[in-house]
């Protein structure tokens, strides 16, 4: 068990005044036997009333709604958490067994599949193991090559991508091979920003694995939400209304 102090901030700033602006954050930790909060604060600007709510996947989800105009909403979260990765979960849903949005694989990706298909063999923990490593050898990890969009597919033909790419192909490739998977947004030592990692099905409980640094997880790592997909995890998604094009958006995180 760790003992850690997290801190998780974004920043969003739109190039022209919006209204009307509803959204959706999913930055509280989720609570689960491998990780309990001990605390946690959560600080939105502008000031907006806000509702607690938990997803089908079990994520925490706080709404609001920004009515006058705006160019910027800022949202932190600071907090404690105990972590025991070894103390697993077993929160089945047959959902994580069928391809999803971003994981759908094309012609090219299911004929690699079916061409490393006789080597995946063994445990599920081996043969995750193994197609992870198979990414690491044929995905390099490039930022800025890929945006929240790109699908598993489109990242195999790219053969270069970050965090979230790595784990929607090696999701792909563990659902090809029978084995239920999830897609994991959370905090970890490995980075500044947001990370993402997969947890794999054994049979009786869930095991993570981290495709971008090939390697499994440990008490390092702090879930912030989960589901099929980067779609289930979105850590912010909103609809406003304005003469706005686009926004920026500045990220940090903080882990000790």
């Amino acid at each position: 068990m760790k003992h850690i102090n997290f801190l998780f901030s974004t920043k969003l700033t739109f190039d022209d005044y919006v209204h009307d602006h509803s959204f959706a954050l999913r930055v509280i930790p989720i609570a689960a036997s491998s990780q309990k909060n001990i605390s946690c604060a959560l600080n939105i600007s502008p000031f907006v009333k806000t509702q607690q709510t938990t997803d089908a996947f079990g994520n925490n989800v706080t709404s609001g709604y920004l009515e006058g105009n705006h160019r910027f909403l800022d949202f932190e979260i600071k907090g404690t958490a105990d972590v025991d990765h070894l103390n697993y979960r077993t929160d089945y849903m047959p959902c994580y067994l069928y391809q999803s949005e971003y994981t759908q694989p094309d012609e090219e990706l299911r004929a690699f599949y079916a061409g490393i298909k006789e080597n995946c063999i063994g445990t599920a923990q081996e043969r995750a193991a193994y197609l992870s490593n198979i990414i690491s050898d044929t995905i390099t990890y490039e930022k800025g090559s890929t945006d929240t969009k790109t699908t598993a597919a489109q990242v195999f033909a790219l053969k270069k991508g970050v965090c979230q790419d790595f784990s929607h192909i090696l999701i792909s490739l563990l659902r090809m091979d029978g084995i239920a998977a999830r897609y994991i947004a959370g905090l970890a030592f490995c980075d500044g920003e947001t990370h993402s990692w997969v947890e794999y099905w054994t049979g009786d409980h869930w095991e993570g694995i981290d495709p971008a640094n090939n390697c499994p997880i440990s008490d390092d790592y702090l879930v912030i939400s989960q589901g099929r997909d980067f779609r289930d995890c979105a850590i912010d998604r909103g609809i406003m209304f304005g003469k706005y094009t686009r926004q920026l958006q500045l990220v940090r995180s903080v882990m000790s």
